[in-house]
């Protein structure tokens, strides 16, 4: 099949209660043939898809243009993929799930695509014979998990030539009509990985993948197609300063946006024209969705976004990210097992066309013959292969003629297995099919084995349940008392600390005051001293004016600069040392203030265990209970998990099946089954 581009459709939510508190309002403008939206914002841009859906669209039509037929060429076969994109809380589990799955109105794309997938078994033809497995999966922190096997919580992903691109050990659950793939989602959904954010109450911190795989046998001509569907619900792109995420949920938000980052990449990869090499590996998202994206796919992209001028800048990358993805090709084909009729159908053209090839080169060589001979042919005499495929060997010469009628007898007659290849290929396939349903046998009877064995060891699981429940008990008051002691210590050891230090700044303070009274003071002696020099050197002056006395006023001159010169320094010096006492009592005033604040978080802290001590009660409380619902539950799950490996075979038109029946429910037995469904069980964003 020619490459065919990814589907690519863009919807809007309505804008919600965080959007008008923050003074939002709707930018969007969309244009009478749903393809082109325009965004008028800070900068006007346009974007056109596939279809565009406004705030106001119905979930049905959202699946009848964008899904229904991905769900038809999957039970026919091929391959395909819907996931949807888009920041926290832009409507994508909607889209997806729904807000009620009875509500034809509100329930999503994935209980239509149910359905949808056994409307068509029920109206395919009775010797066509189904089996329909599904599996659930998610990436929480970049590691895959089981979500119907929670223990197996970092599996490895696989490629080979005939499987391609795998989780290895991912459960697969056999279903036989919609409420059991709801009641198998329903179980694998309760243990998905959501928290709280500003954005969306139950913000789902995981990529969720859902593998529904559809086989079909012919019964009359062995012939058997297989497809597989994928149903991703991306983890939400998020700004933490708008989803206010912190501690762990952080940690989340970096591996989702890096995981996305890593699915860009390849989105940029595939469509720049440029790169030689495609980062698949780069992330386990991208890894698993390989087929998806430029593989062997029917692809369908369904990008969420808001309205609201308050959110453009990520409405602005989504709408991006959707444009680059529109430009992918997948090369999408069935994958199909032949019957022996079409292994025999496709031995004979093989045959047909062997016997061709060599008529014609017979001929060919004829007519090299002729020419070699130094002799000529007229145009109506050359060989061609239009002549070749009538069987009209009059019309060549005579040597071609001969040679092709030979080559075209020997050829006709009927070969000896030794010699027919494809033959013996085909019984070999036939001898290999059936020790493989041997050896599932096999392995059927050793999974009932190992069942008897995981029930005689349920009383040791309950024992060690006992001891970690005591130790639950027992360890976190006192870890609590722990920590409130170690605390209590520090600050004591501070307070000394603070103590012994105040009192070296008085002493020091003490010191340096005496110190610059003593300054002062000679200061005060210098200058007096100064002033009775100069009252002796005038005196001097108007008493004589000899040699000596000349001398004696130049050394008291000398004197009285050097007097000059130490009074500078001193002056100095008691600048100085005000500015180190300022300094001295400022950092005095800030300790003192320290001190006070210490005090003030050990009376909270110790205010704040008391209520930690009251609130841990009632968790131990509460785990106390969920210990008895997982032992519950546990023996629940390992008996579903269990019966969900029997296959369910399904024949076309509701058709009786042996060891079961396939036939569909009415709308009301639907719901009184469905009386424990819980909506939105992919998490909400």
């Amino acid at each position: 099949m020619s490459g065919n581009n990814i589907k690519v459709v863009c919807r809007f939510r309505p804008q919600n209660s965080l959007e008008n508190r923050e003074g939002g309002v709707p930018i969007i403008s969309i244009d009478d043939e749903g393809t082109n939206v325009q965004l008028k914002g800070e900068a006007t841009s346009n974007f056109a898809f596939d279809k565009v859906f406004g705030m106001n669209t119905p979930q049905k039509d959202v699946f009848e243009y964008s899904i229904k037929s991905i769900v038809d060429d999957v039970t026919a076969g091929y391959n395909g993929t819907v996931f949807a994109y888009g920041q926290t809380g832009s409507g994508k589990t909607f889209t997806m799930m729904g807000a009620d799955i009875d509500d034809e109105n509100t329930k999503g794309i994935i209980p239509r695509i149910i359905e949808q997938i056994f409307t068509s078994i029920n109206d395919a033809p009775s010797n066509i014979e189904f089996t329909v497995k599904v599996s659930y999966m998610e990436i929480y922190m970049e590691k895959v998990r089981d979500l119907f096997n929670p223990s197996s919580d970092n599996l490895a992903i696989h490629e080979d030539k005939t499987r391609g691109v795998y989780v290895k050990d991912l459960y697969e659950i056999y279903v036989a009509n919609t409420d059991e793939v709801y009641q198998a989602m329903k179980n694998g959904s309760s243990n998905r990985v959501v928290a709280y954010t500003n954005m969306n109450a139950e913000s789902s911190r995981s990529h969720s993948i859902v593998v529904i795989t559809i086989t079909q046998k012919n019964l009359d001509t062995g012939a058997a197609k297989s497809g597989k569907l994928y149903l991703v619900d991306l983890a939400g792109s998020e700004k933490v300063g708008k989803t206010g995420a912190s501690g762990q949920t952080l940690e989340e938000a970096k591996k989702i946006n890096k995981s996305l980052t890593a699915l860009g990449m390849v989105i940029n990869s595939l469509t720049d024209g440029k790169s030689s090499h495609i980062p698949y590996r780069d992330s386990k998202l991208t890894r698993i969705l390989q087929e998806s994206l430029g593989g062997n796919s029917r692809t369908t992209l369904i990008i969420n976004c808001s309205p609201s001028s308050y959110n453009e800048a990520e409405t602005i990358s989504t709408l991006r990210f959707g444009m680059r993805a529109k430009s992918i090709k997948n090369k999408a084909k069935v994958n199909a097992d032949l019957s022996p009729a079409e292994l025999k159908a496709l031995l004979k053209k093989v045959k047909s066309e062997t016997i061709t090839f060599q008529a014609y080169i017979a001929a060919l060589e004829g007519e090299v013959t002729v020419w070699r001979g130094g002799n000529t042919l007229p145009e109506d005499k050359w060989v061609s292969m239009d002549k070749i495929n009538k069987g009209d060997y009059s019309a060549l010469p005579p040597a071609s003629n001969f040679r092709a009628a030979s080559v075209a007898e020997d050829a006709s007659r009927p070969t000896t297995p030794s010699v027919s290849k494809l033959e013996a290929q085909y019984a070999t396939k036939k001898e290999m099919q059936q020790k493989e349903i041997e050896d599932l046998q096999q392995e059927i009877s050793e999974k009932n084995e190992n069942l008897h064995k995981l029930t005689g060891s349920l009383s040791a699981l309950k024992d060690a349940n006992e001891q970690l429940q005591n130790a639950l008990s027992e360890q976190p008051v006192q870890a609590q008392n722990g920590d409130l002691s170690e605390r209590e210590k520090e600050l004591e050891r501070m307070r000394k600390s603070m103590a012994k230090e105040l009192a070296d700044f008085e002493t020091m303070k003490k010191v340096l005051m005496r110190d610059l009274q003593t300054r002062c003071e000679k200061v005060v002696e210098l200058e007096m001293s100064l002033d009775e020099t100069r009252e002796q050197y005038n005196n001097v002056l108007r008493a004589s004016n000899n040699k000596a006395q000349q001398k004696k006023m130049a050394f008291l001159e000398r004197n009285l600069e050097q007097l000059t010169n130490v009074q500078k320094q001193l002056v100095e010096q008691n600048s100085s040392l005000k500015k180190e006492v300022a300094l001295a009592e400022r950092k005095l005033i800030a300790r003192n203030e320290r001190i006070q604040s210490l005090e003030t978080l050990l009376q909270d802290a110790q205010e704040k265990l008391i209520n930690q001590n009251q609130k841990f009660e009632a968790q131990l409380q509460a785990v106390r209970e969920r210990l008895e619902q997982a032992r519950s539950q546990k023996s629940q799950t390992s008996m579903a998990l269990n019966f969900g490996r029997v296959a369910k075979p399904l024949r076309g038109g509701g058709a009786v099946v042996e060891n079961g029946e396939n036939s569909p429910t009415s709308p009301t037995e639907k719901r009184d089954k469905r009386n424990s469904w819980i909506p939105g069980f992919m998490g909400s964003r």
